[in-house]
């Protein structure tokens, strides 16, 4: 039985919305597809050895833990770049794709360091962005759900974005993108936890995964995730356009 290895990087600081749900996600649908998966909770001070792992996911945290762990993945950049240099599979949400860019510059124009490990930088913005979203995803039929509640913006954006917007918010209000993919990272603003609630996407990474393995892959659909997913995106009252 194959393997699959998952980090949760600071999941005891960057899990303000409860993205550890994220993880059962993708677990659930990768022992569907007969995969064992091996999940480690890493945070400060842990010793990472990234090429020992497949998939990292993280998370949302509050101002305190944003910046905790930027001083610590400042301290792990060239273990980081030759992760995603090597393909490894990223899962990025809310506030932590802050983390990736350039610089994060502050309501009082400090600029602090970020990994700098894609073009866009960080602005802290004095309104919040909050509400429910919808999006889309050029290589799948059904939309993105998920919320946002944040104080930064992106500009700059260089990067190939990931997301096109339906209804609510980008990169900065009334963008039309949001987003970053570059090779197996995936970053977005959205919270949820956008596994749990986009069960298409989460198989939509599961297939590419299982593809990065030279594994044999047949589409996996589970009824019950399938049927939230319709009635939640009834609730938000969003036609397909």
């Amino acid at each position: 039985m194959e393997t699959i290895k998952i980090a949760h990087l600071y999941y005891d600081l960057m899990n303000l919305y409860g993205e550890h749900g994220n993880i059962s996600a993708l677990t659930h649908h990768l022992e569907a597809h007969n995969i064992k998966t091996i999940v480690h909770y890493l945070s400060l001070e842990d010793e990472i050895d990234f090429s020992k792992y497949d998939f990292f996911c993280i998370g949302s945290g509050n101002r305190h833990a944003f910046e905790l762990v930027r001083e610590d993945l400042l301290k792990r950049k060239k273990e980081l770049i030759a992760a995603i240099n090597d393909k490894k599979f990223f899962l990025v949400t809310g506030n932590a794709i802050d983390l990736f860019g350039k610089s994060f510059i502050t309501l009082q124009d400090e600029e602090k360091e970020a990994l700098g490990l894609f073009n866009y930088e960080a602005f802290e913005n004095e309104t919040r962005i909050v509400g429910e979203q919808v999006y889309r995803m050029k290589k799948l039929d059904d939309e993105i759900i998920g919320f946002q509640n944040r104080s930064t913006v992106l500009k700059y954006v260089k990067e190939k974005h990931l997301f096109d917007v339906l209804q609510g918010n980008g990169y900065v209000v009334n963008s039309i993108v949001e987003g970053i993919k570059k090779k197996n990272f995936y970053g977005t603003y959205l919270i949820g936890p956008l596994l749990i609630r986009n069960p298409h996407f989460t198989e939509y990474l599961v297939e590419q995964l299982i593809k990065s393995k030279n594994l044999s892959y047949e589409y996996y659909k589970d009824e019950l995730e399938t049927k939230a997913y319709e009635e939640y995106k009834k609730n938000l009252l969003y036609e397909k356009k």
